[in-house]
């Protein structure tokens, strides 16, 4: 159970790493049911990365975000990278680049799926908003410095998010969204298979 939530915490700071990469070739390869089940066994492959080279994930967090230049330099000089490699060699995936934008689209185009059918008023800025003022009703109770700067945390590390989230979804192509909208609960049958 520990290693699930390990895991899921793994797959979901890759995820937001993955949704910053430029879409250098958006248009090369319609987005269909086998390029996500391609891409999908090599994003389950890429979990293991993280129990051997642990030292990896620790590496990338300290990298911002917006700098998806040194996200990839980073991967391609790390230890794991002839793993990577390896892994995409077995693939259909030719370079790291080329599995990044597919994990884009496919992240930006759920991000707008799931934007289009929040509750009304319910969006990014409106949950940071509600941290905001949780946060100051936590000092103004006195809580706890710990929680508070734990709030804090959460709150500056979905700032930093929010732009490249942002840019993912703008960058999504119509085509994209309409397959993955049409394609939504397939998608999230799949991605929940990866444990």
């Amino acid at each position: 159970m520990q290693k699930d939530i390990k895991m899921k915490k793994t797959n979901l700071f890759l995820t937001i790493i993955l949704m910053v990469f430029p879409l250098v070739s958006q248009a090369e390869q319609a987005l269909s049911k086998e390029l996500l089940t391609s891409f999908q066994q090599l994003s389950q492959q890429w979990q293991t990365l993280d129990v051997e080279y642990p030292a990896l994930s620790a590496s990338l967090d300290d990298i911002d975000l917006s700098q998806p230049e040194k996200i990839i330099a980073q991967l391609k000089s790390s230890k794991a990278y002839p793993k990577i490699k390896a892994m995409l060699a077995n693939s259909d995936f030719d370079t790291i680049e080329e599995y990044y934008d597919v994990a884009v689209r496919v992240m930006g185009g759920m991000l707008a799926h799931q934007m289009k059918n929040m509750p009304e008023g319910m969006n990014a800025d409106s949950i940071s908003a509600m941290l905001k003022s949780s946060i100051a009703q936590m000092k103004a109770s006195n809580a706890a410095s710990a929680m508070v700067a734990e709030m804090e945390k959460q709150l500056a590390d979905m700032e930093k998010n929010m732009k490249a989230m942002k840019s993912a979804m703008a960058s999504t192509s119509a085509a994209d969204k309409k397959f993955i909208s049409d394609n939504a609960q397939w998608i999230m049958s799949i991605m929940d298979d990866e444990h």
